[in-house]
């Protein structure tokens, strides 16, 4: 009971972040009978989407969602006065590992060689390679061997998501919706603003 209760963040984390990839394998065949081979299910949605055009909305949509919510944690802090730390690194790796499926869908669809072929593929691409040691250094051991230097590479996010924006803002205008929300937590988190929202918090 008391590994679930001081867990209870990442198991929150891990199960919201698994449950779309139920939506993602019944649109994927997975075929073990020379080798593995995977192949794109057909007649699989609606919307008048196509299968992998329904693979790309769906991964990248929930990429750029724990994203932003990564990055609202420590403005939600600032208002509220709840923070947890670990559930932010729940919420990191969630990003990091939904971004990598959103880019291997991609070159499974499109070929490696596409992703320099325009700005928004770049651009997402980048914040990816970014997100990588983002993804392996979000623990505590690695903490603990990198210290100061932990932060100084997590910072990197701020680089990832504002590549992620640029990537979406160039394929679809619901970007707004999240650069509204990264953008209300930067101004919360200026040192005045920061302070006053503190000291209110404090009063109550």
């Amino acid at each position: 009971m008391n590994i679930l209760k001081k867990n209870y963040g990442w198991i929150i984390v891990t199960i919201l972040a698994s449950l779309p990839l139920l939506v993602i394998l019944r649109m994927i065949n997975i075929d073990f009978s020379n080798g593995i081979a995977l192949s794109f299910a057909e007649n699989t949605v609606g919307e008048g989407r196509t299968t992998i055009e329904m693979l790309y909305h769906v991964s990248g949509e929930f990429a750029i969602r724990w994203m932003t919510a990564v990055l609202t944690c420590t403005p939600f802090f600032i208002l509220f006065g709840v923070n947890n730390l670990f559930v932010r690194q729940a919420m990191g790796i969630a990003t990091a590992i939904w971004s990598l499926i959103h880019f291997i869908i991609f070159i499974a669809a499109e070929g490696f060689s596409e992703t320099f072929t325009q700005v928004n593929y770049i651009a997402g691409f980048i914040a990816v390679l970014i997100l990588i040691p983002l993804f392996f250094t979000s623990n505590r051991k690695s903490m603990k061997k990198l210290k100061r230097n932990w932060k100084k590479l997590q910072s990197l996010a701020y680089v990832a998501i504002f590549l992620s924006l640029l990537h979406v803002a160039i394929l679809d205008k619901t970007w707004i919706i999240y650069a509204v929300i990264v953008g209300l937590g930067f101004i919360i988190r200026v040192p005045i603003v920061k302070e006053k929202l503190i000291a209110i918090r404090q009063k109550k």
